[in-house]
């Protein structure tokens, strides 16, 4: 169920939204390992690799031909900080920052097998956003229909 190859996904993001939903795209996603991943000296994640190369591409360059602007949010914000505690444990600090990010944001796309993200659907749909969308196999696909009642269930 989980999308693993990242230009598969932005192949999905433009297909289902040719023009620009935003200006600004924040990337929620783990750097950290990835890089970790390929540094490693007998690294063979071809894919880590292709997804770092993306990453950096799309950061670099933006998305839609650099209509919008691509953010990193979370942990790489608060390694370079400098704070002696946020700094060194960025990981749930990071992700908490992410999280509320996230929950501001006009539209949310995750997982359905992630439950960070159901976690910020359950939260958005409780705010009353429903622009929530899951990236599958075959496309992104809203997962909070307007007439909910309730939010998305977790389910891998």
């Amino acid at each position: 169920k989980k999308v693993k190859n990242f230009t598969d996904i932005l192949d999905m993001l433009y297909r289902k939204f040719p023009d620009p939903p935003s200006q600004r795209v924040l990337l929620i996603l783990n750097r950290d390992s990835l890089e970790k991943t390929v540094a490693k000296p007998n690294n063979t994640n071809t894919l880590a690799e292709h997804n770092l190369e993306v990453l950096n591409r799309v950061v670099r360059d933006g998305l839609w031909d650099g209509r919008a602007k691509v953010f990193e949010a979370g942990h790489v914000h608060l390694q370079t900080l400098g704070h002696p505690i946020y700094s060194k444990y960025y990981s749930i600090s990071g992700s908490m920052l992410s999280f509320f990010l996230a929950l501001g944001a006009n539209i949310f796309i995750g997982s359905e097998v992630s439950s960070f993200s159901i976690d910020v659907e359950t939260s958005r749909f409780y705010r009353g956003n429903k622009q929530n969308y899951h990236y599958l196999p075959h496309g992104i696909e809203l997962a909070t229909p307007e007439n909910a009642t309730l939010p998305t269930a977790f389910g891998c």
